[in-house]
């Protein structure tokens, strides 16, 4: 009996004897294996080598991933070795991050085409016209200016809409151009002055024009009637002569 049970015992050592490198050798497949598959698990999320070391066995959860690498992204959607996607979106350790749409530029403004300038009024030919002038009332006559604004000023002896600058040199309401209007003719000017002298019916104002008229010819007749009696009595004597 003895012998039988040291004989099972020999067998049973034998066994464990020739099974023992088989194990080893498993043993180290697996080790091999479990490196293999941590490299493989850190390579399955985006940008993790801020939190996943390949070299370790450990599973990571979402508190082991720091919030600035939070959500984490999966490189394809399904392979999650630390099951960090629950949703399966993904991405992992909350939902994927909003995009900002972009800003867009307010469109360019049209140009505005802005009114075109007012042509400017009669009144702003002359200097210091807003004392006495007004575009609403028309054309202006010298007498229709007060004194107190005479002599009128020009900008340019060119430029006179009222016509009040007789003589051109920018100055406009002289004395002796203040008559009964404006220095152009047709406007009760120098032209109606003119007229007005001339009929002689002291109704004018202004230089009176001088007289053209006959005026005293006795002088003038006596010589010619002498001239005329000394020729016949040239012509008798000559006639007396003859015969």
């Amino acid at each position: 009996m003895r012998k039988v049970t040291i004989a099972i015992m020999a067998g049973l050592a034998l066994l464990m004897g020739a099974t023992a490198p088989a194990w080893a050798e498993d043993g180290a497949t697996v080790e091999a294996t479990l490196e293999a598959k941590d490299a493989a698990d850190c390579a399955a999320y985006v940008d993790s080598g801020n939190w996943c070391d390949p070299a370790s066995d450990e599973n990571y959860s979402c508190g082991d991933v720091p919030e600035a690498d939070i959500p984490v992204q999966l490189v394809d959607v399904g392979v999650d070795p630390f099951g960090l996607d629950g949703d399966e979106n993904g991405w992992g350790c909350g939902d994927a991050p909003t995009e900002e749409p972009p800003v867009e530029e307010p469109p360019a403004e049209e140009p505005v085409d802005e009114a075109p300038a007012d042509e400017p009024g009669a009144c702003a030919h002359y200097a210091d016209s807003a004392a006495w002038c007004s575009d609403a009332h028309g054309d202006y006559n010298c007498p229709d200016i007060d004194d107190a604004y005479k002599p009128v000023e020009l900008f340019d002896a060119e430029l006179d809409p009222f016509h009040l600058d007789r003589d051109s040199d920018a100055l406009g309401c002289e004395v002796g151009e203040d008559d009964s209007g404006s220095g152009a003719p047709g406007n009760g000017g120098a032209a109606g002055a003119g007229s007005d002298a001339g009929t002689g019916d002291g109704g004018s104002v202004g230089e009176a024009l001088p007289n053209t008229g006959s005026g005293d010819l006795g002088p003038f007749w006596l010589a010619a009637l002498a001239f005329l009696a000394a020729g016949a009595l040239l012509v008798i004597r000559r006639t007396a002569a003859q015969r």
